[in-house]
């Protein structure tokens, strides 16, 4: 970095190395602010993947985002700020910046490196915070696809239960009829033969949901 601790302890040379000092030490300031989104987001996204999230955790994302949304258009408006200036240095003539044409070069070959220095700066806490918000993005989609697939392991439970007693209803609605002719009705074991059957049959619907992994939550 040009702007060393050095430099920076130095009395400032001019209004130019003032503005430059003072928007270093800003952009020093995003980079504290940078550490709290992420630990903010971190913790945001780990709560956001339990599968009971709190209810606090959704406005403690959207509030970490906003400011990631502040902190990205301030860091844009200070680049644009910064390349506008940074043009106007390489257009000035040497003799704004000494009479002697050689410490008038360094002088500002010194500036533009300082400025170039500052961009650099912004422009990595630009992208961290992008990255941040990309990360935030993925971690809202893998909340709800999480939950997406806990629904479908619930539904599929649940029609897996009424594909088992749809038929034992059909069975208990068939001998329900009021007809004097149905078999079993006049029987004695009538009673336990269709107790039998109707056992026989949701075991056997279970099992074969069971081979068929309907009833299990993970599937190898």
């Amino acid at each position: 970095s040009v702007d060393t601790a050095g430099t920076r302890n130095r009395v400032p040379q001019g209004p130019t190395d003032l503005v430059l000092r003072m928007i270093n030490t800003m952009v020093d300031s995003y980079l504290d602010l940078r550490k709290d989104l992420t630990s903010a987001l971190e913790n945001a996204q780990a709560e956001l993947l339990k599968p009971d999230p709190r209810h606090d955790t959704w406005s403690a994302m959207m509030l970490a985002r906003r400011r990631l949304h502040a902190l990205q258009d301030l860091c844009e408006e200070q680049q644009d700020a910064m390349q506008e200036w940074l043009d106007t240095l390489r257009e000035l003539p040497l003799s704004a910046y000494g009479a002697e044409p050689a410490p008038a070069q360094a002088r500002r070959d010194q500036l533009v490196a300082r400025a170039r220095d500052v961009m650099e700066h912004i422009d990595r806490v630009l992208h961290h915070a992008r990255r941040l918000e990309q990360a935030a993005e993925t971690a809202v989609q893998i909340h709800f696809s999480a939950q997406g697939h806990r629904t479908n392991d619930i539904m599929r439970t649940l029609t897996a239960v009424t594909a088992i007693f749809l038929p034992l209803n059909l069975f208990t609605g068939f001998f329900g009829m009021n007809f004097e002719h149905l078999p079993l009705i006049h029987s004695t074991e009538g009673m336990w033969t269709a107790l039998a059957l109707l056992v026989a049959l949701a075991a056997g619907i279970l099992i074969i949901f069971w081979r068929r992994r309907y009833l299990t939550r993970h599937r190898r």
